[in-house]
């Protein structure tokens, strides 16, 4: 699989186009950084959800067939998390409508996880119970659309909070926030690209050629069988004894009842962010 890093800013990019050597490959639309024989890329999207989602889709459409581990790294505010605190991002909460898009939590993560709350305008408000930026959520939706959501996940590193305000942050200071946590990123990382196995071995252990299925159909089972393969569930796939069935509606129905058993979730009072919170004011976050 290839490893997909998604910054909005160079400053936040450094440390670890650093640490992985990478050289700038690629110079427009958005800047692509890569190694020859590494499996990783970092692209810089620039600010704002607009510019994001167009990022994601334009590099997914550069991967051709291979499969993809989607990662978010950026800078986010907060009401009380002290400076340079790393998060992982559990749900993502859209400012308009307070709607919650949560987030599979398969792979490994060792430190703290929050809310995120995607604003379209920089902000100097916190709501209670969650980090503040504006790239997260285009980040997650664009990315799910091209890979599992086990697949994807999101870091912020805490910039900003109701006694540091944001205005003191440069580019400077924005590279010392994200350095020390370059080790830990990467672990995380190995975790996510961890999940990935070969959709392939799962289909062929279904002898699925007797069952009719249209074009479609196939999209939706190798879909399917990426999810169940990253939630390791290789065996209880074999188990339901797909080939049995008839209709390809049912072994799509099986499936899909099969990983939505099984992927970890969290309600709305884990997420622990208050649906009444507000936003006012102005600020960016990476």
């Amino acid at each position: 699989p290839i490893l997909t890093i998604m910054v909005a800013l160079n400053c936040e990019a450094k440390p670890w186009v650093d640490f992985y050597r990478l050289k700038k490959s690629v110079e427009r639309p958005f800047a692509v950084y890569t190694k020859p024989g590494l499996d990783v890329e970092i692209v810089i999207t620039g600010i704002g959800a607009s510019a994001m989602s167009t990022a994601v889709g334009w590099i997914a459409g550069c991967a051709g067939a291979r499969q993809r581990v989607w990662l978010n790294l950026g800078i986010a505010g907060h009401l009380d998390r002290p400076i340079g605190e790393p998060v992982r991002v559990h749900s993502y909460i859209d400012a308009a409508d307070l709607r919650h898009n949560f987030s599979p939590l398969v792979a490994k993560w060792g430190g703290d996880s929050d809310a995120l709350l995607s604003v379209n305008a920089p902000t100097d408000s916190y709501p209670d119970g969650a980090m503040v930026d504006m790239e997260g959520l285009a980040f997650y939706r664009s990315a799910c659309m091209f890979s599992s959501p086990e697949l994807v996940g999101s870091l912020k590193v805490i910039s900003d909070n109701q006694k540091h305000s944001v205005e003191g942050l440069n580019a400077a200071k924005i590279t010392q926030l994200m350095q020390p946590h370059v080790s830990i990123v990467k672990r995380f990382a190995d975790n996510l690209t961890a999940l990935v196995e070969p959709a392939e071995m799962v289909e062929i252990e279904l002898d699925l050629e007797g069952v009719r299925r249209t074009h479609s159909q196939q999209l939706q089972l190798t879909r399917l069988l990426e999810k169940a393969a990253a939630l390791k569930l290789n065996q209880a796939v074999t188990d339901l004894a797909l080939c049995e069935e008839l209709e390809f509606t049912q072994v799509l129905a099986k499936l899909t009842r099969l990983i939505e058993s099984s992927a970890p979730r969290l309600d709305h009072s884990d997420a622990n962010v208050a649906e009444s919170s507000t936003l006012a004011g102005e600020v960016h976050h990476g």
